[in-house]
């Protein structure tokens, strides 16, 4: 345990029940974490649901699932919580979510890191695209096991494992005020010009993958693709990394 109380949000709901256990092991570590319930339109009513999933697909050729709005409604919930807590304390306080497949591999380098990179950036990714996320070589540095740095934006996806500050909450809120892409592609999002973005290289925060998607089932072809299709960007990046 850690002196270092950070604030904690873990969106989770009685309809997963296959992970409250994953869910119970983070309140371990954070008996101070807050749950969230996430938003599924499969089990409540979301209003105009049907007009978002249309403007979604004039905006960007491709109209997202009603489980992906479901999952964006969810974080900007968080989001102005965070952007509420601001009035009430310093607007640089990082606020650490996960969902409920989180899986926290080391509670110690976290709470030792945590400070520094709540001082340092705005957006911060404890775990991305199942452990894929390149790093510029030129802002790179070396802590332990970790690399630390700026990432390649089109290499961070993924929500499972991050935290943010009043300043990239509202920043996000902005950005997706209008319903156009899923929540984790952040290249779409949150752009390095306006927010202090860092990641991390191994991951802390990664995901069980024990169940299924709550947003999109997969058959074992389409996992597989997806694999050999992380494989080939992820190497596409990190060449550009290097170079950055």
């Amino acid at each position: 345990m850690t002196s270092t109380v950070i604030p904690i949000y873990i969106l989770y709901s009685r309809h997963e029940p296959a992970r409250a256990e994953q869910v119970a092991l983070i309140q371990e570590n954070f008996p101070n974490a807050e749950i969230a319930a996430p938003i599924f339109p499969k089990y409540e009513k979301v209003p105009f649901l049907e007009a978002l999933i249309n403007k979604s697909l004039e905006r960007t050729g491709s109209a997202l699932l009603p489980s992906e709005i479901g999952v964006l409604m969810s974080h900007r919930r968080i989001w102005q919580k965070i952007v509420m807590n601001a009035k009430n304390s310093l607007p640089s306080k990082h606020y650490l979510i996960f969902e409920s497949d989180s899986k926290l591999n080391d509670m110690e380098s976290l709470t030792q890191l945590y400070p520094a990179i709540e001082k340092e950036y705005d957006l911060f990714f404890w775990g991305a695209w199942n452990n894929h996320v390149s790093i510029k070589k030129s802002t790179s540095r070396k802590y332990g096991n970790y690399i630390i740095g700026e990432p390649m934006i089109r290499s961070v996806y993924g929500a499972y494992g991050y935290s943010l500050n009043a300043i990239a909450a509202q920043k996000m809120l902005d950005s997706t005020r209008n319903i156009k892409y899923p929540v984790d592609l952040y290249k779409h999002y949150a752009h390095l010009g306006t927010l202090k973005i860092g990641a991390i290289q191994k991951e802390i925060i990664s995901t069980w993958q024990t169940t299924d998607s709550s947003i999109r089932q997969e058959s074992q072809f389409d996992k597989l693709r997806r694999k050999l299709k992380i494989r080939l960007f992820s190497f596409r990046n990190q060449i550009q990394a290097y170079f950055c």
